[in-house]
Formats: structure tokens, C-alpha cells, sequence
């Protein structure tokens, strides 16, 4: 609510026991017969009763709720700044350490995503433009950390399964995404029979996340990324693995560099590959897991950022292509008319996939690289 207020009604404010939503910047109340949802994004506000909070706010914040009871924790004429000041004592949590330590670095940006997951969810689940991405994102930035610094938060076997858990969630997220791009990707030549065709993708994309975010293996998936955020951060320092304990600076280049090489031996390959399409996919999934090393570790890993992302955008430009060419042949085989789209596309493959090579040694790498004969 806002912390200005005028007359002098109150608000009541409600939360779970444990304050999670306080926890996380948000706050849910009721005044004057309507309800509102604080958040960083806005607020959400919708008339109801006193009885209860409805089940349209109670479902937005299930990921910051996890299905807790929400109850009446305070009655106040003020807002959110009130509220901490009669609360904030229940809120405190314990510090966590910033220090340049390989797991201290990795950890800043693990919890960085577990908050980024939240916050995409409340996002997805309002409608908000372009929030499935960024909880596909999320998740993957997760899965690629988890994948390139194993050594430095331990548990390789645990590890694993989390980037399955977060695999299979960026899986049923997937098809509204790529919805999303396709239908925008086809508005040059869109037609009545396309609109209904995305439509209807659509339609089902959607209702498939719904039942994802509303899963009981979702909800486990994000209390076990806040048990793993507690273990890992609280484990005693000596209990650490040593390349957890060593300075980030002199451990990270060489775990991102793992990744590096995989992008590169991937890359070489493309030439020889018996199916193309696969092998660019491949390449692009490697690439995603070198920038998120990257980003993990930024301060101790300076690259050259916009080749890289040029790199990534014939990438990703290609993989939208073949994305496309599949929804064409199936509108091609319905309507028919679609046969210049169809070879357009496949030539912006052929052109994507034909720049590849040269865009990868076009990128700075810093530390982690040094191309042939460039020196030592």
C-alpha cells in the first residue's frame, strides 16, 4: 500500500507467518473494502471482502507464498514503511558474505536468479508482456551457474538434478515463448488463417504454463533453490570445497574456459555435422552456458560483450528460422501460398549458419583466450 494516507482508515495488512512477502519487498492489504498487492512492478488492487484474501491475489504470489496461509499480521493507518517499522524485527536475515572468494561471487548471482524466478513468476502469472522469457531465463542462467562452477558450490550429483528440475520447467514454458516470437515474426506476412493459427497455439501454450507454475513439482523445485541457498551459504568456510575458498579471479576464468571450448569444439564442427539444424542448436545451448558462466563471474571475466551478443543473435536469428519454417509447412499444407515465406527463411538459415564461424573468433574472450597464433 502507499505510504501516503489520507483520513483516517486503517489498512490490514496480511502476510504468511513467516513474513515472506515483507521478506521480498511486497505487501498485500485491505482498506476501505478493496484489496491491494504492492509490488516493485505496481500495485494490484480489486474490491473484496474482509473475509479473506481472494484467490485471484492468494495465486499471484504463490511463489513467494508456497501455498502458506496468508493471515492478518497488523492493522496500521500507514503503509509499506510502517509496516517494516512494526515488523522488521521478524525480518532480519542473516548476512551473507560478499567477498571475492570463487563460491562468494557465484553465490551473489545464484540468489540474484532464485529472486529472478520469483519475480518473473508474479510476472507471468499477472500477464505482463514478455515475463515467460524472463522466467525462462531465470531458470536457465540457474542450470548454466550450477553447470560451470560445480566445483566451487559442490554436490555435482545434486547439482544435476536441479538443472534437470529447471530443464523440464524451461520445457513447459517453451511453447509460449516461442508462440510469442513466431506470431511477431509473422506479422510481415500475416493473414486471417495465421492470426487463428497462433491464436490457437497460443491458447494452449498458456493454459500449459498455468498448470506448470500451479504444480506441486514446481513448488518443490523452489523450496529446494531456498534449502540449497541456506546450505550453501551457511556451510562453515573450512567445510568448503578449495576452489571455493580460493579467490574467484584465479578460479572462474578457468571453469568459464571449460565452457569456452565446448563452444568452440562445437563450432568447428558445424562444417562436417550430418544434420546442421541439431548442431547450430547445440552451439547456441553452449553459448547461453558460456554467457551465464561469464555473467556469474563478470567482475573477474572481462570479454568483449557486444561480439558476443552478435554471435548470439545469428544464433538465435537462426534457430527462429527453423522455428518458423516449421509452423510454414504446416500452414503451407492447410492453406497452401506460402512458398516464397518458406525459402526466404531457409535462406536466412543459410546465412546465419554460414556466419557463425567468423563471428565466434570475432569475440574477445580476455583471460579465458587466446586464439592460434595470437600468442601464449
Amino acid at each position: 500500500m502507499s505510504a501516503t494516507v489520507t483520513g483516517l482508515s486503517e489498512t490490514e495488512f496480511f502476510d504468511t507467518d513467516s513474513l515472506r512477502l515483507l521478506r521480498h519487498d511486497l505487501t498485500l492489504g485491505i482498506r476501505d473494502g478493496r484489496w491491494c498487492l504492492d509490488t516493485p512492478d505496481g500495485p494490484i488492487s480489486l474490491a473484496g471482502s474482509d473475509r479473506g484474501v481472494p484467490p485471484t491475489l492468494s495465486r499471484l504470489v504463490r511463489a513467494y507464498t508456497r501455498d502458506d496461509q496468508l493471515v492478518a499480521v497488523a492493522r496500521l493507518r500507514g503503509g509499506r514503511a510502517e509496516l517494516r517499522a512494526r515488523l522488521g524485527d521478524r525480518i532480519a536475515v542473516p548476512p551473507r558474505p560478499h567477498d571475492g572468494s570463487a563460491r562468494g561471487v557465484v553465490m551473489d548471482y545464484v540468489r540474484t536468479q532464485i529472486a529472478a524466478l520469483a519475480a518473473a513468476d508474479l510476472a507471468v502469472r499477472r500477464g505482463a508482456p514478455d515475463s515467460v522469457h524472463r522466467l525462462r531465463v531465470a531458470a536457465r542462467r540457474l542450470r548454466g551457474v550450477f553447470a560451470a562452477y560445480e566445483p566451487v558450490l559442490g554436490g555435482r550429483k545434486l547439482l544435476k538434478e536441479f538443472g534437470g528440475a529447471l530443464r523440464r520447467l524451461g520445457g513447459e514454458l517453451a511453447p509460449a515463448r516461442d508462440t510469442e516470437v513466431q506470431w511477431a515474426r509473422s506479422r510481415p506476412w500475416a493473414r486471417e488463417q495465421t492470426d487463428a493459427y497462433f491464436a490457437q497455439l497460443a491458447e494452449d501454450a498458456n493454459a500449459r504454463v498455468r498448470r506448470a507454475l500451479d504444480s506441486y513439482r514446481y513448488l518443490q523445485l523452489l523450496n529446494a533453490l531456498d534449502v540449497l541457498e541456506v546450505v550453501l551459504s551457511e556451510q562453515p568456510r573450512h567445510e568448503w570445497p578449495k576452489a571455493a575458498r580460493r579467490p574467484a579471479a584465479r578460479v572462474l576464468p578457468g571453469l568459464a574456459r571449460a565452457v569456452a571450448e565446448e563452444v568452440d569444439g562445437r563450432v568447428a564442427a558445424l562444417a562436417t555435422a550430418p544434420d546442421r539444424d541439431r548442431a547450430v542448436h547445440d552451439v547456441r545451448k553452449a553459448a547461453k552456458r558460456l554467457r551465464y558462466a561469464l555473467e556469474a563471474g563478470a567482475a573477474g571475466l572481462p570479454v568483449d560483450v557486444p561480439a558476443l551478443r552478435a554471435f548470439q543473435d545469428l544464433l538465435g536469428e537462426f534457430q527462429d528460422s527453423v522455428v518458423a519454417r516449421g509452423h510454414l509447412r504446416v500452414l503451407q499444407a492447410r492453406h497452401g501460398g506460402f512458398d516464397a515465406v518458406l525459402a526466404a527463411e531457409a535462406e536466412t538459415a543459410e546465412r546465419c549458419a554460414d556466419g557463425l564461424p567468423a563471428a565466434w573468433r570475432r569475440i574477445d574472450l580476455g583471460p579465458l583466450w587466446t586464439w592460434p597464433g595470437e600468442g601464449t
